[in-house]
């Protein structure tokens, strides 16, 4: 399995990696190994790596595939807690050190490949289980005429996704990638919830730092301050079926169950809503929040239904333009500056490979901790913030025009397409 990975990492183009992973189509281990890696609906495992301490001596004497069984007691929740992490740190021991490395990575959700869920299903059709996510669609030319007025206007809330499901008592969180989190202060409180899956964005009281407040939200004492704005609930059913159109709730009603189903608390809250009668009145509010700081706006239609896609009745109102891209590498610093002894710019293109590009914008504090995590970042979803997309004559791909580093995106795992940057530049256009 390790050279399959090396194999990998021999280039970091898209098309590459994919031709190497269908050379070992057939290598049932290598599917299994991807699967609960990248997997984080059906593979939750209760540990951490932050936990976990990589042992020193490694004796060789399991294979990897006995390795992954604990793994599947892990997911079953059939060995938890303290024993579970003694178990990952013996097995990790009785493992050649290359198997060790996978084990751990594994658990950590990232082989280090550098490669999104939609690269791999291209592979390996739908061996990446997806979880349900209904996606804004971005206000435009188009996408305008599929709101009725009277709508919603909701805060674009500037936190970290979040879907909490109730079934029988029972609460698990879990990130946009699937990915599931412990937060045993809201969990007592959900608890007692009406069943179905309540989704919202996690912040934390008194930090309006996004990076800073995911850093809390991701670390293994939380505390009481994350709390939770919500704007949506489904039912189990209705979310279980994520891309059938049929028989499902409009939002007006969903809106008014999820009001009616929670207690709201200092933890628990619903995101501010605003009904607006015309696109003037929402730009308006759009135009207040982002004056306040805050990132912007949802524009709902009363009828929208929750599927599994983009969805065109829920539209992205910002009065900048953004993207999702991939770290794909660092330039050196130029020489005699002081950025010799770190890096020049961040390199980045999305999974498409239609857009490639390089950005800046780093304090030195950033410039500092980065660059002593290179080999870690590449491959993490970024934020940019960018004035224009060009396409040089010479050049198959797009470019983003006077690109800004925002922030990292650990809650997502897979980047803009070209078509939706273009869709944010002509909302851009239509807004400013």
């Amino acid at each position: 399995m390790n050279t399959i990975i090396n194999e990998l990492n021999l280039d970091n183009g898209s098309n590459y990696k994919m031709d190497v992973l269908k050379k070992y189509k057939d290598n049932e281990l290598l599917q299994k190994v991807l699967k609960m890696t990248y997997d984080k609906v059906i593979y939750t495992y209760g540990v951490s790596t932050k936990t976990i301490t990589k042992p020193d001596l490694h004796f060789d004497n399991m294979t990897l595939e006995i390795a992954l069984s604990l793994l599947e007691q892990l997911n079953a929740r059939e060995v938890t807690g303290n024993l579970a992490r003694e178990k990952v740190e013996a097995v990790m021991e009785a493992l050649s050190k290359e198997d060790a490395d996978i084990f751990y990575n594994i658990i950590n959700r990232d082989l280090r490949i550098n490669m999104g869920r939609s690269n791999i299903n291209k592979v390996f059709k739908n061996l990446i289980v997806k979880p349900p996510y209904m996606r804004c669609g971005i206000y435009g030319e188009k996408t305008q005429k599929k709101i009725n007025f009277p709508a919603f206007c909701q805060l674009k809330a500037d936190g970290m996704f979040q879907a909490v499901t109730v079934d029988q008592g029972v609460v698990t969180f879990n990130a946009r990638t699937g990915e599931e989190r412990f937060l045993p202060h809201l969990e007592s409180k959900f608890r007692n919830f009406v069943d179905g899956v309540y989704i919202g964005e996690l912040l934390v009281t008194g930090l309006t730092n996004r990076a800073e407040a995911n850093g809390l939200i991701n670390s293994d004492d939380p505390k009481d301050a994350v709390y939770i704005q919500l704007w949506d609930y489904v039912t189990l059913d209705e979310y279980s079926r994520g891309k059938d159109k049929t028989n499902k709730t409009i939002y007006n009603n969903r809106l008014t169950d999820l009001k009616s189903n929670i207690v709201q608390d200092e933890n628990i809250r619903v995101i501010e809503t605003v009904i607006v009668n015309n696109i003037q009145e929402a730009l308006a509010i759009t135009s207040t929040w982002m004056t306040q700081g805050l990132e912007g706006a949802i524009l709902k239609d009363y009828k929208n239904i929750f599927i599994d896609h983009t969805s065109p009745t829920q539209l992205k109102l910002k009065l900048e333009i953004d993207a999702e891209v991939r770290v794909t590498g660092f330039t050196e610093g130029k020489p005699g500056t002081k950025r010799t002894e770190t890096f020049g710019a961040m390199m980045f293109e999305n999974d498409e490979g239609t857009i490639k590009g390089q950005t800046s914008g780093f304090n030195d504090k950033q410039l500092a901790d980065f660059n002593s995590r290179r080999e870690e970042l590449i491959g993490k979803v970024i934020t940019v913030q960018f004035n224009d997309v060009t396409k040089g004559r010479d050049n198959d791909y797009y470019a983003l025009s006077h690109p800004r580093f925002i922030e990292f995106r650990d809650d997502k795992n897979e980047t803009d397409t070209l078509e939706r940057v273009l869709a944010s530049k002509e909302m851009a256009m239509m807004l400013g």
